[in-house]
């Protein structure tokens, strides 16, 4: 499964300023550093008490995290209306204040002191912009659209329309052919749908005129139009480049909340917005650090923990009519090859960012079939290349100024091409695979700020393996300490809009540790070597603001298929050849490549593509040859493009399907089979990595039930592996394995039977240097095999009479029986709620600290707490259930047995008679208690936690941050479910001894 974006032939990138281990799987259950999660850690300014954030910093160490991303988030940047929302001097502790230097040198100190990582943001609010003196070179430019109606056949005298707004960049006429009033929606942020009354205009294309030349030093013109055109009216356009004024962080001047010390100097005037298409953009960036940020003694914490300087998502087109840089017209008549200024009315018609505010109420399209879509490609495409060099040249700054990596999420949210411009940066924050290590800053659920579970932040972490990322930053982790105006649980980042406030607030947090090393194991296993794939999808997509999945892959992942999309804009990258009729055999080792019928082409990429085929790769088209080309430069190529593909047509690798069941016609028109050849009811999917130096291959399964109910979503079946070695079965949250005996070996690889539960992912390391032991296959319901220090057992469950069972080498051994699964009931349950303290709003800072009540219940069968007492309804907390059973049980002999939770809702520990067992799946919670176990009486242990979401929505009324009720910013959470909610049973198992 691959919805991800794929740039997948570029060399491995390793993380800077941080160390790999010889070997991922010698540290597998202590993985280092390097592998541990990261969590975004929010800063609110720079009033942060040092001492909080130093504590702060020490409870990630505690959990198992490997580092952090401090960002001053100064409320989102503030806001852009007036009166702006802050409830601290911003003009002494803004960014890039003295104190926000201190603050950040804090974080650095405190990383280093325990231990960990940092990554470091380059600027305030979403990690861009730079305190500068007003409209200084390289902060951001708006390009801000006029125009006035003229009669047919009349005349315009006078100064152009919006004269003095800004740097005259062009002006141009075209003769309107159709009118149309339309009702816009746009989203310009979080709150929902904006429609907007606006007017579609058709412009005749012969007709666009540049008279920017006609316009006279103090804007005049004088231009007559031709009395013999058939249309509606004339229009004149006027475009004028200025500074946007957009802040990442706004001016203390525009604060009226509490007192701001006067602006003495810019650095106290809050953080513009840098242009994102220049390199001056990158450089005024550069340089504040360079000249301001860094002294010597902040330089040496970078060099001891610093890991990577990034940004986040460009989320300031709220700040611009378009996106805009003053090379712009020259640059895209550089790279695109005609001028662009007539064209220049229809970028207003289409959102700079999504969500973003509407440009224009009157929207521009040409008379071309596509409405002049091609034109604005190459626009984008042209964007695109601009916004590579400003990339590049952070870059080259992080390697060779810092001696670190820079990273970012590249072209999220904007209309470019995410494959073209990934590899400008070491470690991309997006969704690409391919590269070594690629970064996912994951969890942000919209309306999950206090009720978002960790197997649902996990199962992020699944599908993001899956999708090829592989290094985790948790979204995220809010300062704990005292800010004015707030209320208890704390400081809580963007209104209570987006998930997840992790961190002490949360009962779970003393238990985060489980999924915490499950995640540092699960990293190492995803970076290992090199990914392998069955298949790439071309994609050249402009259109977008964010790269869905282009075909249907439940399909593909019924059976096996791994695939990844890649685009012709890397087709230029040293690994992008091919060899015995692969493409990318140092990299992923695509097998063929498919072309959908609607792709757009492009000439060097048809031409590319063209070669390949000769040199044997398998060229899939679906539904037919493509004819669209995406730009106006390309559309003289279409003919060319059109004769590349019908020549490859003769050739014996090159297939036309049908657009359905693509999977199926890749087995047995195009010959291909799957790495790992899948046969199940459910859904798996599968991650192949190969590791040479290691000589291993390692397999990620996923059992894609997202949606089902817990609990539910089990399914059986097998996977034919196409490798040779001994399979192993490694646990990522035990941080063990086992060798795996159940299997058969064939000329075509090794076959594997399992059962895999609804969301949860097996990790299979194959030795290829080890010769595989098979003992059997097909083993009835309730029976498995167990490699243990006593050889290869067979372990019975649910099975009351004896059977036989046939062995691969021919022998027959006898099964034993095994009692029934015993449900524990009578449960004793204390309830501890977290509730607010009794304590003023804006009081210390150990104001936020929950008080905890306790409640005890004799309960007899499990379910959630809801529904065992009213007292219970929207309670947060931490649950401790104790029950007992007599061992062994009635029946069959035992010779031992497991616990079996059913499933976890967020955390749960266990003991047995005061033993506590290894970390639990939350999809498949048992555990082998029989070292446990004791003649008589055994008493179970379990603590569970939940989410403070319960909490939150029974006091959501008196709940504000910063002053402002969250009743006006947020929906309240949701009701959850709470505790243990399904029958926990203690399993006896027999044991047969096979070798």
């Amino acid at each position: 499964m691959k919805i991800l974006v794929s740039l997948s032939m570029l060399p491995a990138l390793a993380l800077g300023c941080t160390v790999q281990p010889e070997s991922v799987y010698d540290s597998f259950l202590n993985p280092p550093l390097a592998f541990r999660p990261f969590f975004r850690y929010w800063v609110p300014d720079a009033t942060a008490s040092p001492e909080v954030i130093a504590k702060d910093i020490a409870l990630l160490k505690e959990v198992g995290a490997g580092g952090l991303e401090p960002i001053g988030f100064y409320n989102y940047g503030g806001t852009q209306s007036d009166p702006a929302t802050s409830r601290a001097d911003w003009s002494k502790f803004g960014w890039g204040t003295e104190a926000w230097i201190n603050t950040t040198r804090t974080a650095f100190q405190a990383a280093k002191d325990h231990g960990l990582l940092m990554d470091f943001a380059l600027g305030p609010n979403q990690g861009s912009g730079v305190p500068a003196e007003p409209e200084t070179e390289g902060l951001q430019y708006d390009l801000v659209p006029f125009n006035v109606w003229i009669p047919l056949g009349g005349s315009f005298s006078g100064k152009l329309p919006g004269w003095g707004s800004g740097k005259l960049v062009a002006a141009s006429t075209a003769l309107v052919l159709e009118q149309q009033p339309v009702n816009i929606s746009t989203n310009p942020d979080f709150l929902g749908t904006v429609y907007t009354n606006g007017t579609r205009h058709i412009l005749e294309t012969r007709s666009l005129k540049d008279v920017s030349d006609a316009v006279a030093q103090d804007g005049s013109l004088n231009i007559e139009f031709p009395h013999n055109e058939t249309g509606i009216e004339h229009r004149l356009f006027a475009f004028y480049e200025k500074f946007s004024g957009y802040r990442e962080q706004i001016s203390p001047e525009r604060i009226v909340q509490v007192p701001q010390t006067p602006v003495g100097s810019y650095i106290q005037n809050g953080s513009w917005v840098n242009d994102h298409f220049s390199v001056a953009g990158a450089q005024l960036l550069i340089d504040f650090w360079e000249n301001t940020m860094l002294d010597d003694d902040l330089r040496q914490l970078l060099r001891d923990v610093g890991n990577l300087a990034w940004e986040d998502s460009m989320e300031f087109g709220a700040g611009v009519a378009v996106w805009w840089t003053p090379n712009m017209l020259q640059a895209f008549q550089s790279l695109i090859g005609y001028d662009f200024t007539k064209f220049l009315p229809l970028i207003f018609s289409h959102v700079s960012q999504d969500p973003g505010p509407l440009p224009s109420p009157d929207q521009f399209f040409t008379s071309d079939d596509d409405e002049g879509q091609h034109y604005l490609h190459d626009y984008w495409t042209t964007l695109t290349a601009l916004n590579r060099v400003y990339l590049d040249t952070l870059s080259d700054w992080a390697r060779n100024g810092l001696n670190c990596r820079y990273s970012a999420q590249v072209v999220y949210n904007l209309p470019m091409e995410m494959a073209a411009n990934v590899p400008a940066v070491d470690v991309p924050e997006s969704n690409l695979a391919g590269l070594n290590i690629v970064s996912n800053e994951l969890g942000a659920e919209y309306a999950a700020a206090y009720t978002q579970t960790l197997p649902e932040l996990i199962s992020d972490v699944k599908r993001s393996i899956m999708g090829g990322a592989n290094r985790m930053v948790y979204h995220g982790y809010p300062y704990s300490g005292n800010y004015p105006n707030t209320s208890w649980p704390g400081y809580t980042t963007f209104y209570y809009r987006f998930s997840s406030m992790h961190g002490p607030r949360q009962p779970a947090w003393e238990y985060y540790n489980d999924y915490m090393s499950w995640t540092s194991r699960m990293q190492p296993i995803a970076q290992s070597g090199v990914p392998k794939m069955d298949v790439a999808f071309w994609i050249h997509d402009l259109t977008t603001y964010i790269t869905l999945p282009k075909y249907n892959v439940s399909e593909m992942d019924k059976i096996g298929f791994t695939y990844e999309y890649i685009s012709p804009s890397n087709f230029d990258l040293s690994n992008a050849y091919v060899r015995h009729g692969v493409l990318a055999p140092d990299r992923q080792a695509f097998k063929a490549l498919v072309i959908r019928r609607n792709d757009t082409m492009t000439l060097l990429g048809a031409q590319r593509v063209a070669e390949w085929a000769l040199q044997g790769l398998k060229v899939v088209f679906v539904g037919g040859l493509p004819q669209q080309v995406s730009t106006h430069s390309e559309q003289k190529n279409r003919i060319e493009i059109a004769s590349i593909l019908q020549r490859m047509a003769n050739l014996h690798n090159f297939f036309v399907v049908p657009e359905n069941d693509l999977a199926e016609s890749l087995r047995s028109v195009v010959g291909l089979t799957p790495k790992a050849l899948v046969s199940t009811e459910g859904l798996w999917q599968t991650y192949w990595r190969e590791d040479e130096n290691e000589r291993r291959i390692t397999v990620i399964l996923y059992n894609d039930a997202v949606g089902r109910p817990h609990g539910e979503g089990t399914s059986n079946g097998t996977v034919r592996f196409a490798v040779q070695g001994a399979p192993y079965l490694y646990d990522g949250w035990t941080g063990t394995s086992i060798a795996v005996r159940t299997c058969r070996v064939s000329d075509d690889g090794i076959t594997i039977p399992l059962t895999i539960a609804g969301n949860q992912t097996l990790i299979l390391a194959f030795h290829k240097d080890e010769t595989p032991r098979c003992e059997c296959f097909g083993l009835p319901p309730g029976v498995s095999l167990h490699d243990t220090t006593e050889g290869n057992v067979l372990r019975v469950q649910n099975r009351e009479t004896a059977r036989d069972l046939k062995l691969l080498d021919g022998r027959v051994i006898q099964l034993e029986a095994a009692p029934h699964a015993l449900e524990l009931e009578n449960w004793t349950l204390i309830v501890e709620s977290w509730l607010p303290p009794n304590a003023s709003r804006t009081g210390s800072d150990d104001s936020y600290d929950s008080l905890k009540t306790n409640e005890t219940f004799q309960i007899t069968e499990l379910k959630s707490w809801s529904t065992i007492s009213n007292t219970l309804r929207n309670t947060s907390g931490r649950g401790f259930y104790t029950a007992s059973f007599d061992w062994p049980l009635s029946g069959a002999r035992s010779n031992g047995a497991e616990i079996d939770l059913g499933f976890i809702l967020h955390t749960a520990r266990v003991w047995i008679n005061d033993n506590q067992l290894p970390p639990l799946d939350p999809t498949a919670p048992s555990c082998d208690i029989s070292e446990y176990l004791r003649v008589g009486s055994n008493e179970v242990r379990v603590v569970v936690s939940t989410t403070l979401g319960g909490a939150v929505r029974e006091h959501w009324t008196s709940i504000m941050v910063e002053g402002a009720p969250v009743t006006m910013t947020a929906l309240p959470p949701d009701e959850q479910m709470q505790g243990l909610v399904a029958p926990v049973n203690i399993i006896p198992y027999s044991v047969t001894i096979v070798s």
